[in-house]
């Protein structure tokens, strides 16, 4: 299956919430478990948002098979969580806003950025 955004975000809560918001900001989402699987099916895909987990196991090899823009988003991350995410090939890490209207902002900032 071919999709637009892969979404790689272990938290079922996190998860169920990006999910939502990028399907009334693309067309086609996927959800994959690991970067591992998402680098398999980035296939025609345009970005990858990594949740808390892909960002804090994020490697520059993992990046680079993805082969595709991937940014990170979420609830909080470390400032040596986003210097190392960067350091790997990350785009951008993002704090997750609690507000509804701005997180959807957000996800169409970063797509039309893309």
């Amino acid at each position: 299956m071919q999709a637009e955004v892969i979404l790689v975000e272990d938290s079922p809560y996190e998860s169920a919430l990006a999910y939502l918001a990028l399907t009334r900001t693309t067309s086609s989402v996927i959800q994959a478990p690991n970067v591992r699987t998402a680098a398999r099916m980035a296939s025609g895909a345009r970005l990858a948002i990594l949740g808390a987990r892909a960002i804090a196991r994020i490697s520059n090899r993992q990046i680079r098979a993805l082969g595709i823009p991937a940014v990170g988003i979420g609830a909080r991350f470390s400032a040596a969580e986003q210097r190392r995410a960067l350091r790997a090939g990350v785009r951008a890490v993002y704090a997750r806003p609690r507000v509804w209207r701005e997180y959807l902002a957000l996800l169409e900032q970063i797509q039309h950025a893309v």
